[in-house]
């Protein structure tokens, strides 16, 4: 009923078409509604599973997949992470047990299955399988450790990629070069016709062809948003050109985004859907201002192209995913050449292979030595100062870039000279510089070296990284998981992008209780780990669950802690006091199980102390000795931080990990007064933010918003 008033001020035949479009996207929408109630990613269980299922994909020693449960009741594919000895033919029918784990609040519903143990039953593929499998053993031979790359590029696989080069891709701002995406489907249109007008086709008969195979291949591909849109416009542009219509850019990418919400209507959800439709906006709005203004030269029309894809897609990356790339804007300048003989050249061999195995492997070598060139641009780009911004994915981190992309409008303007834009643009930089110079955060960042460690904001929750002397990271405690607020994708993970942090030496998880282990699961996604350490009291909550479910996932050495354990990295030593399974206490209480970790260097210490509480305290009462950092135990709750604890440690300063607003009332009066009365200095995460300690183990240096304090530790 709401659309039914603006129809209804629409002239005719423009309120005949807003109501045909309005009545068909509401019909698709409620369609698509109620398929997703019967897909089988609402329906399975989150529990284990067993399941016989149609393998859509090729598998080859592990990655993730999509299957098609053929026994369960219910419709749909769904994806699986396949354990690294497996292998199976798209079109094979496989019994699965293993792991579903639901995404909670996705839309539509989605999840994964961890497979645990599969069972060949049959294979029935369909010719379109059969060729997936095919072109998938042919990219394995022809392109050998690039495979994972290639099939990412040609079949939209998820398969073994490694993951390092992923996020160099992400970071360089070449990540659209690596998916499928409207660029690829672009340039395959665009051989296309520049092959069949070659050979003599007339323009329209050029793009009509052009347009066709590359619905084909989005078809084959199984139509995923971004694609679907270029093969959309292409045809769209096909028909306009053919019947003489004026071309106007923002309404043909309207009329293709409205083609895409008609095959799917969950592509309104589908990130990668708006950031192709955002980049191709950005682009052609920014380079036809340069057409205008300086010509149609390479150069200009390369510059402003990049510069209007960054600045459409960054407020959406930014909110989305807590990360925008700038360096892209320089680095497409080589990267979209490169791109655009390599891709076409990594087709053309595959489609030569059953034909003609020389010229393939031939061409696979020209191709091959294109995308090692940008591997090697993508390894440069991510390893630029500053080339890359990671923040927090939420929509604050969103609004700065939104701003940065409407000041840029308004400099350019539609009818704007070059000499008005210049006037503009110098207006802006100005009046940010003075901004920047009016509210920059005091006081700059301390650079010594020697061993830090960040206590993270990341709410009612614990979390922590340490970065040793010679550059490893240990994360300790990842912060809550409460709905769908996961501060490892919010908080963890953005700050250790922010640092390069590419490989974590350990993961310590305190306990089990969510506010403590809830966003270990979404680092150990992200980072490569050496380890996982913690107490091993079993507890029975989801967000546990799914931090077993990722170590086993990823593969991550998993390790008990127990009092008296000990290791050392890069001079730095650690000593687990706690807990003690002699205890007669210990399964008592979680909070009480915590490991408690004490971290020396030179002559600093510090006391990590999970939520142990009184009792344990009492434990381990003369065997802690004198430290001068304490991570106070349970959030400052009135039921930790005893006097005769604090006595025997003597800290310098506590930090107190706690949200701005809980429900236990932390920390309480009683905690804040006894280290009040023990001279300790307080500092809090909901107070002072994010707080960072460094020590080149003579002293102690503390820093927060606007507030730095240094503490001699000999």
């Amino acid at each position: 009923m709401g659309l039914a008033v603006p129809v209804m001020l629409l002239k005719p035949p423009a309120s005949r078409l807003a109501a045909a479009v309005a009545g068909v996207g509401l019909l698709s929408g409620t369609m698509a509604r109620g398929a997703d109630g019967w897909s089988c990613a609402s329906r399975l269980p989150a529990a284990r599973v067993s399941l016989a299922l149609r393998v859509a994909e090729p598998v080859a020693g592990g990655g993730v997949g999509a299957g098609r449960p053929v026994d369960a009741g219910c419709s749909g594919l769904i994806d699986i992470r396949w354990a690294p000895r497996d292998s199976a033919r798209a079109g094979d029918l496989v019994r699965v047990r293993g792991r579903w784990l639901p995404r909670p609040g996705a839309l539509p519903a989605a999840g994964i299955l961890l497979a645990e143990a599969t069972q060949r039953i049959a294979a029935q593929p369909s010719a379109v399988e059969r060729l997936r499998t095919a072109t998938a053993r042919d990219i394995a031979r022809l392109y050998g450790p690039r495979a994972p790359v290639v099939g990412a590029l040609v079949l939209n696989s998820r398969g073994a990629m490694d993951p390092d080069l992923r996020d160099q891709f992400a970071q360089s701002g070449l990540v659209h070069i690596l998916s499928i995406s409207g660029f690829h489907v672009g340039l395959l249109a665009a051989w296309v016709v520049l092959v069949a007008r070659g050979l003599g086709a007339s323009r329209s008969r050029a793009l009509a062809l052009g347009a066709a195979l590359g619905t084909v291949y989005v078809a084959f591909l199984g139509w995923p948003a971004p694609a679907t849109r270029a093969a959309a416009l292409a045809a769209l542009l096909a028909l306009a050109y053919r019947r003489q219509r004026r071309i106007e850019p923002n309404a043909l990418l309207a009329a293709s985004c409205l083609v895409v919400m008609l095959v799917d209507p969950w592509a309104v959800l589908n990130l990668g859907g708006w950031l192709s439709a955002a980049a191709l906006w950005g682009a052609s709005t920014f380079t036809r201002w340069s057409d205008r203004a300086l010509g149609e030269g390479f150069w200009s029309r390369t510059l402003f192209s990049s510069v209007g894809a960054t600045l459409g897609t960054a407020p959406l990356t930014a909110a989305a995913l807590g990360a925008v790339a700038p360096i892209g804007i320089a680095l497409n300048f080589i990267a979209i050449p490169v791109a655009a003989v390599g891709v076409p050249g990594v087709l053309a061999s595959l489609l030569a292979a059953p034909l003609w195995p020389e010229l393939a492997a031939a061409l696979a070598a020209g191709a091959g030595l294109a995308l090692h060139g940008l591997e090697l641009l993508a390894r440069l780009g991510s390893a630029v100062p500053g080339g890359h911004a990671v923040g927090e994915a939420s929509l604050a981190n969103g609004v700065p870039w939104a701003l940065a992309l409407l000041a840029t409008l308004w400099a350019l303007g539609r009818r704007n000279t070059r000499t008005e834009a210049i006037r503009r643009g110098a207006l802006l930089l100005a009046t940010t510089a003075w901004g920047l110079l009016l509210f920059r955060d005091l006081p700059a960042t301390d650079a010594a070296p020697g061993l830090t460690l960040d206590f993270l904001d990341v709410g009612q929750g614990d979390g922590a990284v340490l970065r040793t002397p010679a550059g490893h990271w240990i994360l300790i405690d990842a912060g809550p998981l409460l709905g769908s607020a996961d501060a490892g994708r919010r908080v963890v993970a953005p700050f250790l992008a922010r640092h390069g942090v590419r490989r974590l030496s350990a993961i310590v998880i305190s306990h089990a209780h969510a506010d403590h282990v809830g966003g270990a699961a979404s680092v150990l996604r992200r980072f490569r780990t050496d380890a996982v350490l913690e107490p091993g009291d079993l507890y029975d909550d989801p967000a546990y669950a799914g931090f077993l479910d990722a170590v086993a996932e990823a593969g991550v050495p998993w390790r008990t802690g127990r009092a008296g354990a000990t290791f050392a990295l890069d001079g730095v030593r650690f000593t687990l006091l706690h807990p003690d399974t002699t205890w007669a206490e210990w399964h008592d209480d979680l909070n009480e199980d915590s490991i408690v970790l004490r971290v020396d260097y030179g002559g600093f210490s510090a006391l990590f102390a999970g939520d142990a509480g009184l009792r344990a305290e009492a434990r381990m009462a003369g065997h802690v000795g004198r430290v001068d950092l304490l991570k106070v135990g349970h959030h400052g709750s009135r039921s930790a931080s005893g006097d005769g604890w604090l006595a025997e440690l003597s800290p310098r300063a506590a930090i107190v990990s706690v949200g701005a607003r809980n429900r236990y009332g932390h920390p309480s009066a009683e905690a804040l007064g006894r280290l009040a009365r023990h001279g300790v200095d307080i500092w809090r995460t909901d107070r002072d933010g994010g707080i960072s300690a460094v020590t080149d183990g003579h002293t102690l240096t503390l820093r927060a918003r606007g507030r730095v304090v240094r503490y001699p530790v000999e």
